[in-house]
């Protein structure tokens, strides 16, 4: 386990010289929004102020906010999954316990999303939103040693552990955003939004046999299906204090070419943000998911599916609820304003898997937004 922890110490060093750099950037351009004249700012707010650090909610939530007629937004943001260790239901357990009925177990997976966003207001009740992503998964495996001694043909003994890697474009997401309310500090949006199967179902890696193979479930880059995403969000906001509440689904409207179905997703949230300074807001969320196991089976797939548990589909789905916490900085006024710069990083507290899966660790989000 020592190589996995080192792993993650140095991951989290690389992440936080990132953050540091971003708030340098952030320092520099406030300085610049100091000097500089400001532009008008009835555009981008109506009834509800969204021109302060608060005015959108925490970056984990993209459907909580609306643009005026004629108004863009690009952003851009990282998103680090990681997983340490496996869990049967909403017990951990170790190696041993998965070598009962599997050759292996996987000690390590990261999830890294890059994604870019742009949002267009057609009118002050009507936003149009499109995302699209590249991702990078990585995945670390424990051997189980009497499949080790099987396998020895007397000149080359298979490794004790193996990593794979796969990466590419993920799924594309198209979404309209409709303003339902409008009142003085609250407002309410629904969404509806579809994923266009664009990321790869294609990965291979190589295997502890030596060859090349089509890697699990979890390590391809898409889903394969269309998708529809609905979505209904909730904010409200005081002088000094925002807070709101959104539940969105991912249903899957058929199985992909390869004869599977990922399970629909259900996730709720709800947050409360507290505005420090007029360019500063700090923000605490909860979010409950569950999601559903994977229907059907791809064959080049399943046939490792009584050796390794991210092969077997019943191992996939189930519930979880975290806790995250967040920070947002806003430039209310020169030349970059309208400018945020977000982080939220959050981390289970309960977990109740299909099965035997990676058991999460934490999760780590960073963003910029600049409407214009």
């Amino acid at each position: 386990m020592l190589h996995e922890r080192m792993y993650l110490f140095h991951l989290s060093i690389y992440t936080m010289k990132k953050l540091y750099s971003l708030g340098a950037v952030f320092l520099l351009l406030m300085q610049a929004a100091g000097t500089a004249q400001t532009k008008d700012t009835a555009s981008c707010c109506s009834y509800y102020n969204c021109c302060r650090p608060d005015g959108q909610a925490p970056l984990g939530i993209m459907t909580d906010h609306m643009h005026g007629k004629g108004q863009w937004m690009v952003s851009y943001s990282y998103m680090n999954t990681a997983m340490m260790g496996m869990r049967n239901g909403s017990s951990k357990i170790s190696d041993d316990d998965v070598f009962k009925n599997y050759y292996s177990s996987a000690s390590s997976m990261n999830m890294q999303m890059h994604m870019l966003m742009l949002m267009y207001g057609v009118s002050d009740k009507l936003s149009l939103m499109a995302m699209g992503s590249f991702n990078i998964n990585t995945m670390s495996m424990n051997m189980d040693p009497t499949m080790q001694m099987h396998m020895a043909d007397g000149m080359n003994m298979p490794p004790t552990n193996m990593s794979m890697k796969t990466s590419g474009v993920g799924d594309t997401k198209i979404y309209a955003l409709y303003k339902l309310a409008d009142k003085q500090n609250a407002r309410v949006i629904a969404g509806l939004g579809c994923s266009l199967p664009t990321g790869s179902i294609q990965q291979k890696t190589e295997t502890v046999a030596g060859d090349t193979a089509k890697t699990a479930y979890n390590m391809q880059n898409g889903t394969g299906s269309i998708a529809l995403i609905p979505s209904i969000t909730y904010v409200g906001q005081s002088n000094d204090v925002s807070w709101g509440a959104s539940a969105n689904a991912i249903l899957q409207t058929g199985a992909n070419s390869e004869g599977y179905q990922w399970g629909n997703q259900l996730t709720g949230t709800g947050w409360v943000a507290y505005k420090c300074a007029s360019f500063f807001s700090i923000s605490a969320r909860l979010e409950a998911g569950n999601v559903g196991m994977i229907k059907g089976y791809d064959q080049q797939i399943a046939v490792y599916a009584a050796n390794d548990p991210t092969a077997n589909t019943a191992n996939y789905g189930g519930t979880t609820v975290s806790a995250l916490l967040g920070i947002n900085f806003y430039v209310p006024k020169g030349i970059c304003k309208d400018l945020r710069i977000a982080f939220e990083f959050g981390a289970p507290f309960y977990q109740n898997l299909n099965g035997m899966q990676p058991s999460l660790q934490n999760s780590l989000h960073a963003g910029i937004r600049y409407t214009f």
